[in-house]
């Protein structure tokens, strides 16, 4: 994870809400100015919400009346989040198509079993003559019969699980995840007054019209892509650290959110 990623991380939890584990202090003048200069460049930047999609600040005081009185933290250094979520009626379609469909994957592995109960009902036999057999052959200390039935016993096993896998069924049920999570969420994150921006070798330079650009694309576990876009903007005179953005989401819905970000 980059230095960038841990500070965001921590800035979140610098928090103007309420929520300290300690005492709670007025800020300096530095502090409330970096706060309120922080928020109203994220105003200005941060992109709106696309068509069919809602849109979330976190901090949504455009002054900071306290803070928690911890040396942990740097208070010149905030972090502003809008998190960006497919609308409700939206969900609500793509829920119902995935239901209908996980019903149809379910009556088919439903067929497929059943398919199955006769070769089930075989390996129960065979398992049950195998004991049988086990027994007599404990009784008359023969370990090299013992010894046979025991590779029997697990062939048998392995060829149990081997039928009732459904790799098929596994299979729909993914894509099914993966059809009804696509793009359904991003997230817009900048960080002001960030002082440490060295990145991690994870992230890939990309072309950025202001600034450094970086990028790191990975699949999520149902196999859906994912992207988390960031853009180091250059320092201004009079301003401590520096302005990070970072955008998370389907590659094309960050690229996109980038594209409307207000970077200049």
């Amino acid at each position: 994870m980059s230095i960038v990623l841990l500070s965001a991380a921590r800035m979140a939890s610098a928090s103007v809400s309420v929520q300290c584990d300690g005492p709670k202090r007025a800020p300096t003048a530095a502090e409330a100015k970096a706060y309120a200069d922080g928020f109203a460049l994220f105003k200005r930047i941060a992109p709106q919400a696309p068509v069919g999609w809602t849109a979330t600040d976190d901090r949504k005081e455009p002054a900071v009346t306290f803070i928690c009185a911890s040396p942990l933290y740097n208070f010149t250094r905030w972090s502003f989040s809008r998190t960006f979520n497919l609308s409700q009626a939206q969900m609500q379609a793509r829920g119902d198509a995935a239901l209908k469909k996980t019903e149809a994957a379910r009556a088919r592995a439903d067929g497929r079993n059943q398919a199955k109960e006769a070769k089930l009902a075989d390996l129960d036999r065979r398992q049950a003559d195998l004991a049988k057999r086990a027994e007599t052959a404990a009784g008359q200390q023969n370990t090299a019969a013992m010894g046979a039935i025991s590779e029997e016993s697990n062939k048998l096993a392995a060829e149990r699980e081997a039928l009732m896998a459904d790799s098929a069924a596994e299979v729909e049920m993914t894509a099914i995840d993966a059809e009804l999570t696509r793009d359904q969420t991003a997230q817009f994150t900048m960080i002001y007054g960030e002082t440490n921006v060295a990145m991690s070798s994870a992230y890939k330079p990309m072309a950025s019209a202001v600034g450094k650009g970086y990028r790191q694309d990975y699949p999520e576990s149902n196999g859906n892509p994912h992207a988390e876009l960031v853009v180091v903007l250059p320092p201004v005179a009079g301003v401590p650290g520096q302005t990070v953005v970072r955008i998370n989401g389907n590659p094309a819905r960050a690229d996109a959110l980038l594209k409307a970000t207000k970077l200049h």
